[in-house]
């Protein structure tokens, strides 16, 4: 017999044994599970009779007991045959079976789905004043809707949708369903729809009005010509929306409301209140960067908007690199009636280092920007003097050049593309004597492409070609003469080290370029992708110059700004291994 005190010691031992015991215990406990396993039906049906049950939300709860698994075995038949509805199927057998005690029980559903419902009758009937507009939508909402076909919910609520969303886009404001039925006779598998509808009276655009706040309105009389819609015109929803862009777009407000006035519409005419909020009317941008042709970069810019009430604008850029620095102005007047049309004014000062010497310059000119179509064209003149060294050659040039550029893109997406092309093409010259010291004619022609091969996969490819008509290429000055390799050119060959060289093996540009580029770029994490890529291209003063390759990988980071390139190239003529670092905005 222990004595009480050790009695009493071991009792406390016990108890907090048994206590222990019961806390290690107590978790296991909790610990129930139910395995769910749905079988007979694959694909969306499958997926949407796992999401309909309750007992498959409920299979991880601590707290599961016999009746509550109980319960939720016999809401399972109803839900599942809720679930297989959408699908046409209104008499499916299910064999359902529960099997296990507490805590672990596996819940089986073996479901047939039997006879799929059939439409019997399909009953679409269009009235009132817009009943012959869409004879159209009326062939699409008979093709989702077929007699004899089985049925699917998701085709009836599409086909119910088409009518509701051309009405609306037509300009039809009151039309709705004066009757929308799907009714099912589950006893014989047949459906029937009924859709009746009354499009209305069609409605037209009344007056608009343009209210701007701020200490300095524009010219109401500037901003109606980017307006694209016009009173008595038929109500359509997609004006304005191109109405709302097109105001964002001349980048004079920060936000632009298009605000129909439905209760005060007569007639059937709806006026319409526009209603801007301005930005600042100066900008300051300051940007660093670098990149392996220019090293470290910096700019910083300005924009003044708001230069009066008719919209002219001036922006001012100082732009500083290990090989090019410039300061460059261009007051900007509107003209047309669509964003970017403009006239504008210009100067530039600036030098440029060439691995074969250097380049200073000086310029001004007029160029008149439009947009006829998709299209947009650039007709320019200018004028540059320029006195550039280039290994042997020494030349101070004069140079009066009218031009034209032209533009042209088809984008996915504007930052980082994976599909669309762009295209880029400029031709400009100059004629001796005519405030020129030289005569030429220069084509330069840019174009890129983006596909997606994959989901996670774009194939992306370059092609760009130039070529000079020039009687003395020994007076063309540095800026007007072709060069190849860099970041953006030939990958593994150094910035515009690919051209003619001179006597002493000075590299001093050529007459005529050609350079192409094929790029697969794959993501793999997150934005974190890699790439493989081929470019080739060559430069010299006859018409097909000898290409030069070069071969290599990348890695790349979708950022904000555009795709992040770390490349290494290996030139196939030559060894080593060059790094390249940029970045890709577009194409």
């Amino acid at each position: 017999m222990l004595g009480g005190g050790r009695g009493r010691a071991w009792r406390a031992r016990l108890a907090a044994a048994g206590l222990l015991g019961g806390a290690l215990l107590l978790p296991a406990a909790a610990q129930a599970n139910i395995e769910v396993e749905v079988s007979g039906v694959s694909g969306a049906m499958k997926a949407n009779a796992e999401a309909y049950l309750s007992i498959r939300d409920a299979a991880n709860q601590k707290d599961l007991d016999q009746a509550t698994v109980d319960r939720l075995q016999r809401q399972a038949g109803p839900e599942l045959r809720e679930a297989l509805r959408p699908f046409g199927y209104y008499n499916p057998f299910i064999d359902a079976r529960l099997e296990g005690t507490a805590p672990k029980w596996k819940a089986q559903y073996i479901i047939h789905p039997g006879p799929r419902t059939v439409w019997k009758r399909v009953d679409i009937q269009i009235s009132g004043e817009g009943a012959a507009d869409f004879e159209k939508e009326l062939k699409r909402m008979h093709r989702r809707l077929q007699e004899g076909e089985g049925i699917l919910h998701s085709d009836y609520d599409e086909a119910k949708a088409i009518l509701s969303s051309a009405a609306y886009a037509r300009g039809y404001l009151d039309a709705q369903y004066a009757e929308a039925e799907l009714r099912v006779t589950p006893a014989d598998n047949s459906a029937e729809a009924v859709l009746h509808f009354d499009t209305g009276p069609r409605y037209r655009f009344g007056e608009f009005s343009i209210e701007q706040t701020g200490e300095r309105p524009l010219e109401d009389a500037f901003l109606r010509r980017y307006v694209k819609i016009h009173a008595g015109a038929d109500y359509d929803p997609q004006k304005l929306l191109d109405t709302q862009f097109a105001l964002s777009d001349l980048g004079y407000f920060q936000s632009v409301e298009m605000l129909p006035q439905r209760e005060q519409a007569q007639d059937h005419q709806v006026p319409i209140l526009i209603r801007t909020t301005p930005r600042k009317s100066q900008r300051y941008d300051f940007g660093i960067g670098y990149g392996t042709d220019t090293g470290v970069r910096g700019s910083v810019a300005s924009d003044f908007r708001h230069l009066n009430d008719t919209g002219h604008s001036l922006h001012v850029e100082t732009q500083v690199s290990h090989i090019k620095n410039t300061a460059a102005g261009e007051y900007r007047i509107p003209r047309g009636d669509k964003p970017g049309e403009m006239f504008t004014l210009n100067g530039v000062l600036g030098q440029q280092d060439y691995s074969a010497g250097l380049s200073r310059f000086y310029g001004f000119g007029a160029g008149l920007a439009r947009t006829p179509g998709k299209w947009q064209r650039r007709y320019y003149l200018k004028y540059l003097h320029e006195d550039s060294t280039l290994g042997e050659d020494v030349t101070a040039a004069d140079m009066l050049m009218p031009g034209l550029t032209l533009n042209r893109a088809s984008l996915d997406d504007a930052i980082y593309a994976r599909q669309g092309w762009s295209l880029f093409f400029d031709v400009h010259g100059a004629v001796k004597d005519a405030m020129s010291s030289v005569s030429f004619t220069q084509a330069h022609l840019i174009v890129k492409g983006a596909y997606p091969l994959w989901q996670r996969t774009r194939l992306l490819a370059r092609y760009e070609t130039g070529a000079n008509l020039v009687d003395q290429f020994s007076r063309l000055p540095a800026s007007q003469r072709f060069f190849a390799g860099g970041d953006q050119s030939v990958r593994g060959y150094d910035y515009q080290s690919i051209g003619p060289r001179d006597a002493n093996g000075a590299v001093v540009g050529g007459n005529f370029l050609t350079t192409m580029s094929l790029e697969l770029e794959t993501r793999v994490y997150g934005n974190w992708g890699a790439a493989t890529f081929y470019d080739a291209g060559g430069v010299e003063n006859h018409v097909s110059p000898k290409l030069k390759q070069g071969i290599g990988v990348g890695l790349r980071y979708r950022a904000p700004i555009g795709s992040v390139q770390i490349d290494l190239a290996h030139p196939v003529e030559d060894n080593g291994v060059r790094l390249h670092i940029g970045v890709r905005v577009g194409l």
